[in-house]
């Protein structure tokens, strides 16, 4: 600096002294004399404008410093004009107020203690996290401040909770309680720690022209100060550690409360208090709070769906309370209309200023461009979660990449990581996500991205697949090319079923999407590539979901074959479910489509196919041409037309021949080392040895078929097993074990192994004397069974009725037992041997 500009500065500081405007000759000296540490005059201005201000602290603060630097680069000792202003600073530090006017004037001007802003007086909910943070606040001891952060998405009420928290501990701070909001959601208005230290000291009672100005030395000063205070403070929408690190206390007793939508692992030992949406009781209380109890017990359905629109996030409900409470005349029912029925709804959560846009917008803008895409990718897939790959998929990123930008918005509470490298976001984060997407992404971008996802998630399913899935027939029906990103294939396990798992309810949401958004092709083909998963886990459900979408995917694309499997493999829910005549719909119109498409082969494997429809329609015969054709033709594998014919034959009372095809089958997958076939293969060879009797045997066998299909998570054929076995611990006199098996295998979701279960409970609990309850049993038995037309349980069930109403209705159990063998015999089952004889032996 100049020595004239040095001059006129000083200059105009002495008439500010002059004119009585201490404070802006401190303004104006505080940088000067920081740069010009041995410029004595301007020191002593500096101090006598401190003085002035009632700041004598400051004023000995400037000489100290002066005088430091003087002694270290002069060696020489401040001027006389210093000492004296020394004096004078040292004495009005000391001075003693004269009179109770002058007493009351500096209590008058006391600095306020309280900075809180005002808080909710009806806190709703966080019972437990409330008290943990309490009962914290009370342990605070003078070892050192206690530091706590909580964290959490945009909207979930983190200001909320530590002001209540704070407020609710105010008076055992005297010393004051502090707050200041960092304003961290934004770059542009981001608050820098020297100005929030200045804002602090300030609340603190630090006369202005006492706070230094340089970041290193107000943070001193504050940690001195709160060193001998017991001080509360809230620092409230923290952007990270750094910013908050020169904001904290090293002794004292003070407790700090921390907010911020990011994860501040940095500041303290202790985890963050992290905080999701309200539970659904807790988000209905604070909307009572909001536009009273009686309106929301009037209409207590609508507002259970006004807080699920909402997701339970705090700041939506109050946001659609606050609308209600506004608006009197307005049902519940009103304003869940007008939200469930925008396009874009989420501008209808808004309270004067107040929005959830805007409130998620201060979260998303300050990202990079890489997070914002990967954030945008949420909303433009169907799934409810992805995984690392599959983000990578979507934004077109390095694996490695796309793990770094998913930690970055995990820690802005953007996207939750529910377990290791799954991810999702909140319902309403979602619906932003997606108007993102619709607003900034081109169509152009979108429609590759979900491309690249599909795939992806195809191959991980075909690879995830291997071990409950014939390889050579997957690749046939699906006809795939090469991977479009073979790198992320690398992170997945092969033979994964618990992923698969994971991916239940993702793989019906990809097939729609794909279905709806031109990726034809990609819906028949994932839904093939999941039936087995399904099958095996008995999600007959999904199977029926995910074909019928498949099957208009692959009709629409024109793709004949495809078609085909869509009908095939919807015929294999409808066995299972108990939609029989849809089966044989399905599988007719397969047999049509290959026929014409010259494709024999594929057209026995359907009239294989039809054989299990026969079979369990009662139409044994049939059946067991079907699976005899089968083998000749040699259309299909062994395999899976072993343990049809075994069963075929079982009905037919030939058990010796199917006793030696279901051996066959046993060494058929021993051989291939097919576990899911040898499980059920032991499974038909105990049910073979409970009918016959050899009940040690049987137990063998059943036992290790139920835990070769636990090793390996097929559930197909699991609720047969377990009938069998109950019936086999029957005729052992294991009655307890036979009625612990008859419960596990009566809550399957197959219709006809439901009446089974419910025939043999019927049987046990007639040997253990319970007839009342048998015969009820064995209602329920025929009403599911005829309910399905399956002939053969409810020919069982009518024989059972038939069995305990001998005695009281004689002539109604003589009906029964002639239902029942008209039907065995239209089937050709053994059990008309016994029947027939029973009603020669006891005439009309």
């Amino acid at each position: 600096m100049s020595q004239e500009r040095q001059a006129a500065l000083e200059l105009l500081t002495e008439a500010y002294l002059d004119l009585g405007r201490p404070e802006s000759a401190v303004s104006l000296l505080r940088d000067h004399v920081s740069h010009q540490p041995l410029r004595e005059r301007a020191q002593c201005l500096l101090m006598r404008a401190l003085i002035q201000t009632g700041d004598a602290g400051g004023a000995l603060a400037v000489y100290r410093a002066t005088r430091e630097a003087l002694s270290d680069q002069l060696g020489v000792p401040p001027s006389a004009e210093m000492e004296r202003l020394r004096v004078a600073a040292t004495r009005a530090r000391r001075r003693i107020p004269e009179s109770a006017r002058e007493v009351e004037t500096i209590r008058s001007g006391a600095h306020k203690r309280n900075w809180l802003p005002r808080t909710v007086m009806d806190f709703v909910g966080r019972e437990e996290m409330v008290d943990r943070l309490l009962c914290e606040v009370r342990e605070a001891s003078g070892q050192g401040p206690t530091i706590r952060v909580i964290d959490g998405m945009a909207g979930c009420g983190k200001t909320t909770l530590a002001l209540h928290v704070a407020s609710r501990s105010a008076e055992r701070f005297p010393d004051g309680q502090l707050f200041v909001d960092l304003r961290g959601h934004s770059t542009r208005t981001r608050m820098r720690p020297a100005v929030a230290l200045d804002t602090l000291l300030r609340q603190l009672g630090v006369p202005a022209g006492r706070i230094p100005l340089e970041l290193p030395d107000r943070q001193e000063m504050w940690r001195r100060e709160l060193a001998a205070r017991s001080v509360l403070v809230v620092l409230d929408n923290a952007a990270d550690s750094r910013q908050v690190e020169p904001l904290l206390p090293v002794s004292g007793s003070a407790v700090v409360l921390v907010t911020s939508r990011r994860r501040l692992l940095a500041l303290t030992e202790r985890p963050p208090v992290s905080l999701a949406v309200l539970a659904e009781a807790e988000a209905l209380e604070l909307l009572a709070t909001l536009i009273g109890s009686g309106r929301v017990a009037a209409e207590p359905e609508a507002a259970r769906q006004l807080v699920a629109i909402c997701g339970c996030l705090p700041l939506a409900v109050g946001l659609a309370g606050t609308r209600l409470a506004h608006r009197p005349d307005w049902r519940i029912a009103d304003l869940v209309d007008r939200l469930s029925h925008r396009s874009i709804f989420l501008p209808g959560l808004r309270a004067e200023a107040r929005s959830v846009v805007e409130a998620f917008a201060e979260s998303y803008e300050p990202l990079d461009e890489a997070c914002r895409k990967a954030f945008r990718s949420f909303g433009l897939a169907a799934g409810n979660h992805l995984d690392t790959a599959m983000v990578a998929a979507l934004t077109d990123l390095p694996l490695r990449d796309a793990a770094d930008v998913l930690d970055e918005l995990v820690d802005r509470h953007l996207v939750q990581e529910t377990s290791a490298g799954r991810y999702r976001l909140h319902d309403l984060m979602r619906r932003y996500a997606a108007e993102l997407a619709r607003q900034e992404d081109e169509p152009t971008t979108g429609r590759p991205a979900i491309r690249n996802l599909l795939d992806h998630v195809l191959h991980s399913v075909v690879r995830a697949s291997a071990s409950i899935e014939d390889g050579r027939v997957l690749a046939q029906h699906l006809r795939l090319g090469e991977p479009l990103r073979p790198d992320l294939l690398a992170g997945r396990v092969d033979r994964d079923l618990d992923w698969l798992e994971e991916q239940r309810s993702n793989l019906d949401a990809f097939v729609r999407q794909a279905a709806d958004q031109g990726h034809e092709p990609m819906a028949w083909r994932l839904a093939r590539a999941g039936w087995r998963f399904f099958y095996i886990r008995c999600y007959f459900d999904d199977i029926s979901a995910t074909h019928a979408v498949g099957l208009a995917a692959a009709q629409r694309c024109g793709d004949r074959h495809a078609v085909a499997l869509m009908h095939n493999y919807l015929a294999s829910a409808c066995v299972r479910t108990g939609a029989y005549q849809d089966a044989s719909a399905h599988l007719h119109e397969v047999v049509s489509i290959l026929t014409g498409l010259g494709d024999e082969s594929g057209a026995q494997r359907a009239r294989f196919n039809l054989g299990a429809v026969h079979w369990l329609t009662g139409r044994l015969h049939q059946s067991l041409e079907a699976n005899r054709m089968t083998l000749r033709s040699c259309a299909l594998d062994t395999l899976p037309v072993l343990p049809n014919l075994g069963l075929t034959l079982r009905y037919l009372g030939r058990y010796d021949e199917s006793t030696a095809v279901h051996r066959l089958h046993l060494f058929a997958a021993r051989i291939k080392q097919d576990p899911f076939h040898m499980s059920n293969a032991l499974g038909h060879l105990g049910g073979l040895r409970y009918r016959l009797g050899q009940n040690a045997a049987a137990e063998r066998l059943l036992r290790a078929s139920l835990a070769l299909r636990d090793r390996t998570g097929n559930g197909f054929g699991r609720a047969e097993t377990l009938s069998d076995l109950a019936g086999t611990y029957r005729q052992l006199g294991r009655y307890d074990d036979a009625l612990r098996h008859h419960e596990a295998a009566a809550a399957s979701g197959e219709r006809h192994v439901q009446a089974q279960a419910r025939n043999e409970l019927a049987v046990t609990l007639g040997a253990t004397g319970r007839a009342d309850e048998a015969v009820a049993v064995f209602e329920e038995a025929l009403a599911i069974a005829t309910r399905i037309g399956h002939p053969y349980e409810q020919a069982r069930a009518l024989d059972g009725l038939a069995g305990h109403l001998a005695e009281k209705e004689p002539a109604q159990a003589r009906r029964y037992r002639q239902r029942a063998l008209a039907i065995f015999e239209r089937m050709g089952a053994p059990e008309r041997h016994d029947l027939r004889r029973q009603l020669v032996e006891t005439p009309a």
